[in-house]
């Protein structure tokens, strides 16, 4: 082991006080981990440190990239501000330059998805080309879908109403059965009138991973590991995402708490954790030390 990685190794260690889940997640060799703890346990700690474990020990070389993802906006800014503050805290002794927005990418799943279309969306049409000035609707209530996109018909409004419908009830046949009609009435009526409903981020996405697998290629090779936080909110569609970008080959690390699916009334998958654990065959480390109460012990004298 060089100097640096010692130097590192000895930080992360001081960091996580001998707590040994923690560090087996941070050090462990297994390039697939699902990490669970409820809230105050440390995943956030754990994560930064894995992730400058990864860097230190060049599991992301260049030019590859970590793509790291949650289900909101709120929740990847917070990965976003840990990561570019934590993680070079953590490197600053050693000598390696590692610039960190060169090794890792940060979004929630819609991000991830605009950036994808922007790039590569006129293949399925023009106007994706510059999907941020296209008006982004909710499409559950067809009278407001009506109002919002002119000249769509009552019977394409209500289709696409059950389809938002189905995928919060968790109605999987139908989802998948139906993504190729729903696809298309956004792209003849929607888009077209530069309109796109929030599913069809994804939906479209896994629309143009499937018609171009050299664009899926492409994602699968560049992020060649994929961190999850807050995974036990995912929905049918991101699942769908992540099942095409996970390789083989792919580095997959999974953090959230099965006891807190905060987006289940918007069709987070019950008991996905344990469901992904057997899918993308990943070792299970629960962490278990409470550190939210540690420096304020509750009395009951």
């Amino acid at each position: 082991m060089d100097s640096s990685l010692e130097i590192i190794k000895s930080e992360i260690e001081k960091r996580h006080q001998g707590d040994i889940k923690q560090l087996a997640v941070v050090f462990d060799t297994n390039n697939r981990l699902l990490v669970e703890a409820p809230a105050g346990y440390g995943k956030t700690n754990t994560m930064v440190s894995k992730i400058a474990y990864m860097l230190a020990t060049n599991e992301i070389p260049y030019p590859k990239r970590l793509l790291a993802l949650t289900f909101s906006v709120n929740a990847a800014y917070k990965i976003k501000k840990d990561v570019s503050l934590k993680v070079p805290e953590l490197l600053k002794d050693s000598n390696l330059n590692i610039k960190i927005t060169d090794k890792i990418f940060v979004s929630n799943y819609h991000g991830f998805c605009r950036r994808i279309l922007k790039k590569y969306g006129y293949l399925l049409h023009p106007s994706l080309l510059k999907i941020d000035n296209l008006q982004s609707i909710d499409d559950s209530k067809p009278r407001n879908t009506m109002r919002d996109v002119t000249g769509l018909s009552y019977e394409n409004a209500m289709f696409l109403s059950k389809y938002n419908t189905s995928l919060k009830e968790l109605k999987y046949d139908f989802v998948k059965d139906n993504i190729i009609k729903y696809n298309q009435i956004v792209i003849d009526e929607l888009i077209e009138r530069e309109v796109i409903p929030y599913n069809a981020i994804l939906t479209l996405t896994i629309k143009l991973f499937n018609d171009y697998p050299k664009i899926l290629s492409f994602y699968q090779n560049f992020f060649t590991s994929i961190l999850i936080d807050e995974y036990q909110d995912t929905n049918t569609l991101s699942y769908w995402i992540l099942n095409k970008l996970i390789t083989k080959k792919t580095n997959v690390l999974l953090l959230g708490d099965s006891l807190q699916r905060i987006y289940g009334f918007i069709g987070a998958i019950p008991n996905l954790l344990n469901i992904s654990a057997e899918k993308f065959n990943l070792q299970k480390i629960e962490l278990d030390k409470n550190y939210r109460f540690a420096q304020n012990p509750i009395c009951f004298c």
